[in-house]
């Protein structure tokens, strides 16, 4: 149920990230067939009305080592630290310039045609790029690094230095 921490004790109070780690563990060993649905259901009910963590504990007991499952060592795409924030970020933008470019088209009077679907199109498409790279396949270490840096990613204090240039 840890990564690399002490195990605590499980007469220790259970706290809200210890039962929606054992959730995801569950789902994960689900999801890998070792669950039925009714199953899943019944130790997500468990997990969330777990006071201890020898209770969560329980839950997984005849399951296999969180080290032992294909894919144990990656993370959901959102559970990157950062992740979950920039892609509000990026689907907020979206829905303020759309709304605003809506919102002039109609004070305008709202002839012709609906020209905003051209700014809906364009931000939609930037969109889908913006979160394949945060949360694709991909989008780990370096990759998400440069996306969010630019071209290159590099910082320009890392620009490597001349002999003699005194920064």
């Amino acid at each position: 149920m840890s990564d690399g921490e002490p195990t605590p004790s499980p007469a220790l109070r259970a706290s809200d990230a210890e039962r929606e780690r054992t959730a995801t563990l569950l789902r994960d060993h689900a999801a890998a067939g070792r669950l039925t649905p009714e199953e899943l259901d019944e130790r997500l009910d468990a997990a969330y009305t777990a006071r201890t963590v020898g209770e969560l504990e329980a839950l997984a007991r005849d399951l296999p080592a969180a080290t032992g499952a294909p894919g144990a060592g990656r993370r959901r795409a959102l559970d990157r630290p950062g992740a979950r924030e920039r892609a509000l970020h990026a689907v907020g933008l979206v829905v303020l310039v759309n709304v605003a470019c809506n919102a002039i088209w109609l004070a305008t009077g709202a002839d012709g045609s609906w020209w905003p679907k051209w700014v809906l199109l364009a931000t939609v498409l930037r969109l889908a790029f913006q979160l394949w790279a945060l949360l694709g396949p991909g989008a780990s270490g370096a990759a998400r690094d440069e996306a969010r840096l630019g071209r290159g990613g590099v910082r320009p204090r890392e620009l490597p230095r001349e002999p003699g240039d005194e920064r």
